[in-house]
């Protein structure tokens, strides 16, 4: 045995005895919220806490209509199959009709074939690409009976060309069975027979939800004397502008409503208890508030009221539906109506032009990135119809139907299953996109679909808004499960969502809008029990309709940065620890990190990752030496199964002496 030998085996154990002891002080430190540093002058700051406002954010809200053969390349986590059409969706024919949109005829549109054909290249989709379903039960009392084209009057007015909705099956077949093939020479459609068909089809894995039709505010009127099918689309021959009056040749009321969603929805728990079920599903704001004028609307308008009082803008329509199928429920026993689903075209206007539109004037677009503000926040008052008229101020639609929810049905979900702020092949309708879903994991909405106002070809700015939240690298990086606090200074200006993961809370992914046409800096401080040495950046701007990357921005200060937001732009920046020992951030652990170390070697506050501060503490000091020797011996073991270099002896003395030093402080011995 030779002298050196004895003198590699000695440092060898002491190396070990080093990280022992060390390693061991490192653990027993408690884990507690890092205070940032100031990140100094800026345009704008936001402020972000993750221990501060944690919710879990619905994986359901990044979802679209009718996605299943979409050109659009952005992920999407709910398909929704609604509309129009799907009020007079008969599933055992896949006859449909689609009202005033089209001829109001009853016609082949939605396919042939098979029961639930319509229905059936939705669900497979779904089950292939991960995606939970919407599927829509119509309930508005008949469907279409045939595919013989337009109905006349006469033939509303007696159903003849229409199959009646019956809910349950066996109030026609007493003690008869479901059938997956059935009979089509009857004059009814049953809901629980479709939802069993529904049941039976879908592949178990696959989240399908259940919606009760479709707008029923525009269901229909009573048709003039004169009344013909007419031209698709035009305001003739409704007179009130109301889709299906040819299916139902009458205004619906609140009463029908309320029998409607109760019956129906109790079908559908009859065939699956654990189902969820969507109801209201109005188009907007006058079927949120009066269900398009009712007939009945004085028999219950004043009969309803929140205990704290009522403000301006109450929605009478959708308290009366919450109380009367709270009462149900009660009664039976069991849940019936899961979730409140709205319809949310705004109203906002810009320039006298509704935002909805792809107009992008200046005015247009000024509106339009402000009008998202109108789904919670309390102080910003739009310019439309509803806040002059109704509201009297600030809409604040979503703390408006949770105080709803609240008062007459607590523990009801909200779901926004149609919505478009416009502007979709236009940057503005990215950046409004973008704070929208945002927004909708924040206030803990549960599922939401857009809708494509404008097709695939006009709405890629939107499609990269989805991209910003579900896929920002191309590699399917996403914002986190949870959300958590995160705030601006300048809410005109910016908007800021931050989030962390429930089986990763250090991985923390922000998404920084500019609202405004110049470049805006922004001050970033994080309040995390982590601290973190760079932000990867990927950026939404007019000059590409997909996430771009951007450089790395070092964080030198305590979780604390500044960044420089382009004009009209959407930020996803993902804060990340560099790799252990990799001082340099280069991707490898090797002698150039060390001689940062070495560097920093002795410095007691304030110290970066970058100055060797592995252990991100403030100081630079044994323990950091000992967390590079671990990170390189990691990788040269995994690089070729080596072992790990010795430490030269100038290295070990240093790391010897941030031991004595800890030894010292705490009375404890190293060895």
């Amino acid at each position: 045995m030779t002298a050196r030998y004895f003198n590699r085996l000695f440092a060898r154990r002491r190396t070990a005895a080093l990280i022992s002891a060390l390693s061991g002080l490192l653990a027993s430190r408690p884990v507690a919220a890092i205070t940032p540093d100031n990140p100094g002058a800026a345009d704008i700051r936001f402020t972000i806490n993750a221990a501060a406002a944690a919710k879990p954010i619905s994986p359901y809200i990044y979802g679209m209509n009718h996605f299943a053969g979409s050109a659009l390349t952005n992920p999407v986590t709910l398909d929704r199959l609604g509309g129009n059409r799907w009020t007079g969706y008969n599933w055992e024919t896949n006859a449909s009709n689609a009202g005033r949109d089209w001829y109001y005829q009853n016609d082949t549109h939605m396919g042939t074939g098979a029961a639930g054909n319509a229905v059936k290249g939705s669900l497979t989709s779904a089950a292939n690409n991960g995606r939970a379903l919407v599927v829509t039960v119509p309930i508005s009392g008949y469907v279409a009976g045939d595919t013989a084209g337009p109905v006349t009057r006469a033939q509303a007015l007696d159903h003849s060309r229409f199959k009646e909705i019956v809910p349950n099956k066996s109030d026609k077949y007493p003690d008869s069975s479901f059938s997956l093939t059935p009979n089509r020479n009857d004059g009814w459609v049953f809901t629980d027979e479709f939802v069993n068909w529904v049941e039976a089809t879908r592949n178990p894995s696959t989240p399908v939800f259940y919606s009760l039709d479709n707008e029923p505010g525009l269901w229909g009127e009573p048709l003039p004397t004169n009344w013909q099918p007419g031209v698709p689309t035009s305001v003739q021959p409704s007179p009130q502008g109301r889709t299906h009056g040819a299916l139902h040749p009458y205004a619906p009321t609140f009463a029908e409503l309320r029998d409607k969603t109760i019956a129906n929805a109790g079908a559908i728990k009859d065939v699956n208890p654990n189902a969820l079920v969507f109801g209201g599903v109005g188009y907007g704001w006058n079927d949120f508030t009066t269900l398009q004028g009712a007939p009945d609307l004085s028999s219950y308008d004043n009969e309803i009221s929140h205990p704290g009082g009522n403000e301006p803008g109450e929605m009478h329509f959708y308290e009366y539906l919450l109380q009367q199928t709270a009462q149900a429920e009660a009664a039976q026993g069991r849940t019936l109506m899961d979730v409140l689903d709205l319809h949310w075209y705004p109203e906002a206007q810009g320039g006298g032009v509704r935002i909805t539109e792809n107009n992008n004037t200046a005015a247009v677009v000024a509106a339009r990135l402000q009008a998202p503000r109108s789904l919670w926040d309390p102080t910003f008052t739009e310019t439309s119809w509803i806040s002059q008229f109704s509201t009297q101020g600030p809409v604040k639609l979503l703390p408006r139907v949770q105080r709803d929810i609240d008062d007459f049905k607590p523990g009801t979900k909200i779901a926004i299953t149609e919505y478009n702020y416009g502007g979709t092949n236009h940057i503005s309708g990215g950046v409004a996109q973008a704070d929208a879903l945002g927004i909708f994991g924040r206030e803990e909405v549960f599922a939401a679909n857009f809708w494509n106002l404008h097709g695939n070809a006009q709405s890629q700015f939107a499609s990269g808004a989805f991209k910003m939240y579900l896929n920002y690298d191309g590699d399917g990086g996403r914002f986190g499960d949870t959300s958590i606090l995160a705030g601006t200074d300048r809410i005109a200006e910016s908007a800021v969502y931050a989030s962390v993961d429930s089986i990763d809370p250090s991985r923390v992914v922000v998404v920084a809008i500019n609202r405004t046409g110049a470049a805006k800096s922004a001050g970033l401080a994080i309040t995390h029990d982590e601290r973190f040495d760079y932000a990867e950046v990927y950026r939404l701007t007019s000059a590409s309709p997909n996430p771009v990357p951007g450089a790395n921005i070092p964080i030198n200060l305590v979780n604390a940065f500044t960044y420089e937001m382009p004009a009209y732009s959407v930020s996803t920046i993902v804060l990340r620890q560099a790799a252990e020992g990799d001082f340099n951030r280069d991707g490898q652990v090797n002698a150039a990190d060390v001689s940062q170390w070495a560097t920093g070697f002795g410095k007691t506050a304030g110290a970066a990752f970058s100055e060797g501060d592995n252990d991100r503490d403030g100081d630079v000091d044994g323990i950091d030496f000992l967390g590079w020797q671990r990170a390189l011996g990691d990788a040269s073991a995994s690089a070729s199964g080596a072992a790990v270099p010795e430490p030269s002896t100038s290295w070990l003395a240093m790391a010897a002496s941030a031991a004595v030093f800890l030894r010292a402080r705490r009375g404890t011995s190293c060895f």
